[in-house]
């Protein structure tokens, strides 16, 4: 993972925002009572989640291969999957750098071209935006007026009340779009001759081999396949952390398509591990089912916690495993 002082202050001042936005969500709660009832949590049911969620990367680093292929590259199975833990590993530091790092890992144990991975990534992304906007559709669809209801109790509160103040915010970021693109015209000559521009037309070239591999995959189906799989897992570890703590305990499959919605969008924020917003959001969101908000911020904490220490402790190990592939690989290419 790179560790250069940019990276190290991005993660500084997205900690930072984490840390801010944790004790916004927390200042109501009685934290020693909250520590009481994690401690008294069902940690089977903790156990399961995690499982499910170890499944859903799994299933993540398969169907990444299928993309690999019809570029004509085939990459480890183990090999990919370490790769994934140690993206997510690296998002959860410093969100978005995931991405690269993922790719970079695979590119070094299976010498296939970055720019080549960053395509199949992007597609993977697109994939996931769809499926999770028919996640959203049925959400909508069965729950409206549950959602209607948080949206103008919760989201909007969030917000601000969108007057005066409101209106000139977006005139503003309205105006700097407007200018920024007037000034990408006039300058796109000399934008064109920027090395940085150069290395993006590249990064494009691989997202465009992306985009082929998904129209030439050998197995559609089993990529259809594994892309449910994977939802389904990120579905089933909200569900089942439901039954590790009491106040959640009887919630049903509704309950946990809302944590699936919230939780991705706290996920998608730009805060490490989505701090803070997914607790926020996530506590708030229970408030819809008769939960009271101090047991929905604990409840979210449980599923939070379980995501985070499975995510940092496989990530770890899959650098480790990694690092000793490469040393052995470098040991025997110097042997001969």
């Amino acid at each position: 993972m790179d560790l250069s002082l940019k990276n190290i202050l991005k993660f500084l001042l997205f900690l930072l925002i984490g840390i801010a936005l944790l004790a916004w969500a927390f200042k109501n709660m009685d934290l020693k009572k909250m520590v009481e009832e994690i401690k008294n949590a069902n940690y089977f049911w903790i156990f399961i989640a995690m499982v499910c969620g170890i499944l859903s990367h799994a299933s993540r680093a398969l169907r990444w291969n299928l993309l690999l292929k019809p570029m004509g590259y085939k990459a480890n199975n183990w090999n990919a999957f370490y790769a994934v833990m140690i993206g997510y590993f690296s998002n959860n530091l410093v969100p978005r750098l995931g991405e690269v790092t993922r790719c970079a890992a695979l590119a070094k144990t299976d010498k296939i071209p970055v720019e080549k991975l960053i395509g199949t990534v992007f597609i993977e992304r697109i994939v996931d935006l769809f499926i999770t906007m028919l996640v959203t559709m049925a959400i909508f669809i069965s729950q409206f007026e549950l959602l209607n209801g948080f949206i103008n109790e919760t989201i909007k509160p969030m917000m601000g009340n969108g007057g005066k103040e409101g209106m000139t915010a977006r005139y503003i970021v309205l105006g700097v779009l407007v200018l920024s693109g007037i000034a990408i015209f006039l300058l796109r000559k000399k934008i064109q001759n920027l090395t940085i521009y150069k290395k993006v037309s590249t990064v494009a070239k691989g997202f465009g081999d992306g985009f082929k591999s998904i129209l030439k995959l050998e197995k559609p189906l089993l990529f259809v396949a594994h892309s449910i799989f994977i939802w389904s897992m990120y579905f089933a570890m909200a569900y089942f952390t439901f039954f590790s703590f009491g106040p959640t305990s009887n919630l049903g499959y509704q309950a946990g398509l809302i944590v699936l919605f919230l939780g991705t969008v706290a996920i998608i924020l730009p805060v490490p591990g989505g701090i803070g917003v997914y607790h926020k959001l996530v506590g708030s969101g229970m408030m819809l089912f008769g939960i009271s908000e101090t047991d929905g911020i604990t409840y979210a904490t449980i599923s939070h916690a379980t995501q985070m220490i499975m995510i940092f402790v496989l990530g770890l190990i899959c650098m480790v495993l990694i690092s000793n592939k490469l040393r052995k690989r470098i040991t025997a290419e110097d042997v001969l």
